[in-house]
This record gives structure tokens, sequence and C-alpha cells, in this order.
């Protein structure tokens, strides 16, 4: 029997309705996109009619159009997202909140902070669109002349990504303890420091929130160019990774618990023993599966920078 295929809906929201015009339309709310309450009201009738995600565009600045278009456009004013994500979290149960996160005009240990906090308020419903900011107008309301050109925005994007997802994995997802009697919160053992120092950042981490609901909050990258689509396969190749660590890691550590052998002090000696018993040699099996997801890895890496010479040339 063929396997049961579902249909996925999301709603495009900026925060209201994609068309600019549509406040005139007989019957509309004309301040619906800044009205709490009609918001909350599309919320609401998103999740009955059984939609999966209430994705919200964003922008930087007033869209960049001639003023007798501008003048006639409900797109001038709206809520910022991470302000209003959380409170439909508290009216909606099911419905996905995805908003716009820019890598140009943020910083990552803002991103990774806000979607992670997303997260935990939503149980679970935070997804993060990644985006480089196309609009040249945002360049001039953040202390800029000029907007970054593309192949410099996608360099620093990939950055900027690898940051937030390293942030994000600061605390394994039992690292709290909340052990009131011996007063311990948190094993220091399950607190990783990122330490990164690259091109365009340089952040230390841990981040001050715990791990994500998700892990990570749902990666949503809508870019055409060939850039944007190898941009998107190096984040889900990193994504697998770290899942498929993450999954021989509980494996191993559930075995060990079962086990209780006093000399298993880590993963790393229960593969041994698993290997010594079953000839199965797993700790390789491991290795080979994340040389191969970084091998992939850097084979993008390579051509994206290749794309990007040739556009600087």
């Amino acid at each position: 029997m063929a396997e049961k295929r579902m249909l996925r809906l999301g709603a495009f929201m900026r925060p209201v309705t994609i068309h600019t015009g549509s406040w005139r339309y007989p019957g509309a709310w004309p301040d619906a996109n800044f009205n709490f309450a009609h918001i909350e009201r599309f919320a609401r009738t998103l999740e009955r009619g059984r939609f999966d995600a209430f994705f919200m565009a964003d922008h930087l600045a007033v869209l960049n159009m001639p003023m007798e278009a501008l003048k006639r456009s409900a797109t001038v004013t709206s809520f910022e997202p991470m302000t209003l994500l959380p409170a439909l979290a508290m009216v909606t149960e099911r419905l996905g909140l995805i908003a716009t996160g820019s890598t140009t005009y943020d910083e990552p240990y803002h991103v990774a902070r806000r979607f992670a906090s997303l997260d935990h308020i939503s149980g679970g419903r935070a997804g993060w669109n990644v985006v480089t900011t196309s609009n040249p107008d945002a360049s001039r309301n953040f202390g800029r002349d000029e907007h970054l050109e593309h192949a410099l925005r996608y360099r620093r994007a990939r950055e900027f990504f690898d940051v937030v997802t390293g942030l994000w994995d600061s605390w394994e997802d039992d690292a709290f303890l909340r052990d009131q009697e011996s007063g311990v919160f948190f094993d220091p053992d399950k607190l990783h420091v990122l330490g990164h120092e690259g091109e365009y950042f340089n952040v230390r981490g841990p981040l001050n929130i715990a791990r994500p609901v998700q892990g990570w909050p749902v990666i949503v990258q809508a870019g055409a160019s060939d850039a944007e689509r190898d941009y998107e396969k190096a984040a889900q190749t990193k994504a697998e990774l770290a899942r498929r660590k993450e999954e021989y890691k509980t494996a191993l550590n559930n075995w060990k618990a079962e086990t209780n052998l006093d000399d298993v002090v880590d993963t790393a000696d229960v593969a041994a023993i698993v290997h010594s018993w079953t000839g199965i040699p797993v700790m390789n099996l491991l290795e080979e599966e994340m040389e191969k997801l970084l091998r992939m890895e850097e084979f993008l890496r390579q051509r994206i920078i290749g794309q990007e010479r040739a556009i600087e040339a």
C-alpha cells in the first residue's frame, strides 16, 4: 500500500495578507494589518482550518515603490514579528509560528535567543525564515549608506546560521537538574561554550536560555537563486549531521544507562563494549556518517565560493 501523503498548508501573512490593497476589499477590516484582535481572529481561523503554519514576512524599511502606489498600501505599518508571534502563541495550540529574521541587519545572539524563547513559549512551534534582506533602503535604517552586495550577504548569512544553530546547542536537553535538595540547578558537563571566531562574528556563548523544545526551530529558506539553493542544502546538511549525531549518542547513552556497568564512563566506552560483544564498529559507523555529511557540506561550500567569485568578477 502506498504511503499516505499529507498536504501541508501554510498561510503567508504580512501579518494579514500579501496583497497590498486587500484593506479595500468589500467587508474587509481596513485596519487589520495593525489590529491585534483581527490578527488573533485570523490565527484562530487558520488553526480551525487545519493550517500548519502562520508565516509572517517582515520588512526593515518601508517598501521601495512610487508614492502614488505606496500611499495605497497597507504594508507601511505592521507589528514587529517577534512581538506579535508570542502573543499569537497564547491564543493557539497547534499552529506553527514562522517569522523572518535578517542575517544582514541583526546579530546571531539576538536571533538565537528570540527564536529559542518563541519555541519555549509556543511549546515547540517556532520557525525561522532565514533572509539576507533584499531591500536596499533597509541599510539606511541601520547606519549604512550602501546595501551589502549579494555575495557578501550570503557569506555573512552562512556564518550567521552556523553561529545561531551553535548557540541553540549550548545546552543538552537534560542539562537542567533543578535538584532542590542538593541545590544543583544544572549539570556543568552538559553546558557547551560555542567559542566561535569567524570572518564576520566572534561569539563566545553559551546562550542564556535552555535548548529549544524542537532542538532547533524549523528553518525556512525561500530563495530561488543558485547561491540561495546551495545555502539551503548546506543548512540541511548541517541539520542532518546534528540529528544523526544526536540519534547515535542517545541510543548509546540509553544502552549505557541500562547496563549499570561501573567501568563505562562515556559514549566511546559504550561503543567499544558493543563492538567487542557484537563485532559492530559503532563508533566507526558514526564517524563514517559524519565524514560523509561533512564531505557533502564541503562540496556545497566550495560550489558556493565558486559562484560568489563568478558574481564578484
